[in-house]
């Protein structure tokens, strides 16, 4: 199969580099510096499961990269208005999109271009960081990818593509609920990376504040609420199991959202927490903290000077 990972920056990039590690056809779609490099010595990954390099072809543009019997997608979720439709030329009759992007938007917005037949819904749990063009380094003993169909069944396309993925470096799983997945984890990272980044603390430092523990559970419960009235059956207990996580990991803890924010970039705001404000409220679901964190960091959702 020849596997195309549709925006090559932190995660694409690894998840591609321990496919091509294994000797699948990889193409990795990406730009600037990041891109150049890696067309001239290759992509570099530090990860739990070895360092090595490798060497898949690199593409500017989807044009370039050419017809795909699998499309990884990766892009961040604000880049979606304009990536998606530039996407064609990666996608012929029997092509697989599996979308791992942040959020409970992506899948939908890829099938509103290419239709449900074409799409995978899909969430990763990594952490993962370019430190320099061309090197990638992932932590952790975690770097796991949970997808599935959108009504549950285990389809022939699920089981292909769960074994093209199942390499050294690639957890994956197979949801039998894969709305529910993407709720619970939007629980956690939308609750978690938007309460440090609008507090512009670190997750530790915010449970020590005398209201840090009570605004993340709030948060959390809303984000549940709103999941309940759009349909979600969520894992019992799904808030408590996520606080306990987040305590337990709390020194190790890393916010996309906060990252992007410090560096002055571009915020996956409305399509995280954003996201599940719109839907609850579209419900008639009050969401008054939640509300207030994504007001926090309206202004800033554009990018701007860190």
């Amino acid at each position: 199969m020849k596997i195309a990972v549709m925006g090559a920056g932190a995660v694409g990039a690894y998840y591609g580099g321990a496919l091509a590690r294994q000797g699948a056809d990889v193409v990795l779609i990406a730009r600037g510096e990041h891109a150049e490099a890696m067309r001239e010595r290759g992509l570099r990954v530090e990860s739990y499961w070895g360092d090595y390099v490798v060497h898949p072809a690199v593409a500017l543009t989807p044009d370039e990269a050419g017809v795909a019997d699998v499309v990884l997608h990766c892009v961040k979720l604000y880049s979606n208005s304009d990536a998606i439709p530039e996407m064609h030329p990666l996608v012929g009759d029997g092509t697989v999109i599996l979308t791992v992007q942040n959020g409970i938007t992506g899948g939908e917005a890829l099938a509103q271009q290419f239709g449900w037949e074409r799409v995978l819904e899909g969430a990763t749990y990594i952490e993962t960081s370019i430190r320099g063009p061309g090197r990638v380094v992932q932590t952790g003993s975690a770097a796991r990818i949970e997808f599935g169909e959108r009504e549950g069944s285990i389809s022939e396309r699920v089981e292909k593509l769960r074994d093209v993925l199942s390499v050294p470096g690639i957890q994956v799983e197979v949801s039998s609920d894969i709305r529910a997945s993407l709720w619970s984890k939007l629980v956690a990272i939308g609750a978690l990376g938007t309460v440090v980044t609008a507090a512009r603390a670190s997750l530790s430092e915010v449970l020590a504040m005398e209201e840090g523990m009570n605004t993340i559970r709030t948060v959390m419960e809303e984000i549940v609420a709103s999941g309940k009235a759009n349909g979600i059956k969520f894992p019992n207990g799904v808030v408590d199991t996520k606080l306990e996580d987040a305590v337990s990991e709390a020194d190790e803890f890393q916010s996309s959202l906060q990252s992007d924010f410090n560096r002055g970039g571009k915020l996956e705001l409305d399509d995280i927490l954003g996201a599940a404000v719109r839907l609850g409220r579209e419900a008639g679901i009050p969401m008054p903290a939640s509300s207030a964190m994504v007001l926090t960091l309206q202004k800033f959702k554009g990018g701007s000077p860190s």
